[in-house]
């Protein structure tokens, strides 16, 4: 599951209301699963990787997965459509900057 991407109900930080986005799933937690927001927002802090195969994860303009913006949602609440899945570069990109700030 992880590198897939989806049409999903992100919701804000202040947990009030949410927006259909496009979501990439780092974790699979069963019925539940850890998400970060992709936008189309071009940033370059520490925790963005930029997409370059944006067509391949099936979306609609270039990218950025942003790792500082997480939540666990459930799947079959939240998740709308499957887009499509990361290519290889993409997922060592997510998984290097993962490895590199979120350590314990």
């Amino acid at each position: 599951m992880f590198g897939e991407v989806f049409l999903c109900q992100f919701p804000f930080t202040s947990g009030a209301s949410s927006k259909v986005r496009p979501a990439l799933v780092l974790f699979d937690l069963g019925s539940d699963a850890l998400i970060c927001r992709i936008t189309s927002v071009l940033r370059t802090g520490p925790l963005d990787v930029t997409l370059s195969g944006w067509r391949t994860a099936g979306l609609l303009k270039p990218s950025v997965a942003r790792l500082d913006r997480l939540v666990t949602v459930e799947r079959a609440v939240v998740f709308l459509r499957r887009l499509g899945t990361l290519d290889l570069s993409d997922q060592t990109a997510v998984r290097t900057v993962w490895n590199g700030h979120m350590r314990l």
